[in-house]
């Protein structure tokens, strides 16, 4: 393996594995849901494959006689 492979290799390795030693600081000092590396349990209805009923936005209403809107219509 040449210098520069290995240099490569360093490079890249080396901030995922600050990221891991981070978390596993904080993990171990008590720290939970820290987002640093997302868990699983941080998301149950992905754990579960289940859909997410979403309720559709409130529209909104525009007042028919603002100024504003009859100058823009």
């Amino acid at each position: 393996m040449f210098v520069h492979e290995f240099a490569l290799l360093v490079a890249i390795a080396s901030p995922i594995a600050a990221l891991c030693c981070m978390h596993a600081g904080l993990w171990a000092s008590g720290e939970r849901d820290t987002l640093m590396l997302p868990l699983p349990q941080a998301y149950p209805a992905a754990i579960r494959w289940e859909t997410v009923e979403e309720a559709p936005a409130p529209v909104p209403t525009i007042p028919q006689n603002d100024e504003d809107f009859r100058l823009a219509a």
